[in-house]
């Protein structure tokens, strides 16, 4: 692959444990002229202490180096503006979902040939990663399950907490019970029965009853939600 006059030579580091795959790896890359490839590293001390000099735009990691995707944030850490390539990696979405939260930029599967390396790597430059369709879908659902969880996080945050009386007030609500009977009921006046009720739809942003039912349905028996347990009738506590 000929390199454009407008660009320049990939600088490539690869890191592997195994002397003989590092090797060969560099040779096979190095004949090719869009691509600057550097000694080997056998090691991730090697690499790290290499790094600030060679300023690689490409650290190639060997998928079964010591300490797996931990060494990714170590490498970014002293080579930020570097794409850590994972390399020889078994293409199955829990592997490749592993690595890209470890931080990879991309990863080339075990079962590419020596020829198809090179431009895996200048499309990974190029923010370009090509995967299976298995690898696709088990992103998906990893963003899925993480989007939902994001939002169930933010719908916990925006629930309010009920007090002891107003956790009683709207489960009498939504068993159909006027005022008067709620008053009846709790043993309390009606004037404070209906500023309990007027409370209670303010500080769920409602501004009828029957809104206060459909919101109980919805959220009531939720972890998030705080439910006090109602003291028996005519309990005064929480008047």
């Amino acid at each position: 692959m000929p390199v454009a006059s407008s660009e320049r030579r990939l600088k490539v580091l690869i890191l592997s444990e195994v002397r003989i795959l590092g090797e060969g790896l560099a040779r096979a890359l190095g004949c090719n002229d869009i691509l600057s490839i550097s000694d080997p590293c056998g090691d991730l001390d090697d690499a790290l202490a290499k790094i600030p000099d060679l300023q690689p735009d490409i650290i190639l990691l060997d998928a079964s180096l010591s300490g797996g995707s931990d060494s990714v944030g170590l490498i970014l850490g002293v080579a930020p503006q570097a794409k850590v390539v994972v390399f020889a990696v078994a293409e199955t979405p829990t592997n490749i979902v592993a690595w890209a939260e470890a931080g990879v930029a991309g990863y080339i599967p075990r079962t590419t040939t020596l020829d198809d390396v090179a431009p895996l790597l200048v499309a990974i430059m190029r923010d370009e990663q090509p995967c299976s369709a298995r690898v696709a879908a088990g992103m998906l659902r990893r963003l899925c399950r993480t989007g939902n969880s994001n939002r169930d996080r933010r719908d916990a945050r925006s629930l309010p907490t009920l007090t002891v009386r107003e956790t009683q007030v709207i489960e009498l609500i939504c068993a159909g019970l006027s005022n008067k009977d709620i008053a009846r009921r709790l043993r309390i006046g009606l004037g404070t029965t209906k500023s309990h009720v007027h409370n209670l739809l303010g500080k769920l942003n409602m501004q009828r009853r029957t809104q206060a039912v459909f919101w109980m349905r919805e959220h009531q028996g939720r972890p998030s939600t705080s439910w006090s347990k109602a003291p028996p009738a005519g309990d005064r506590s929480g008047v």
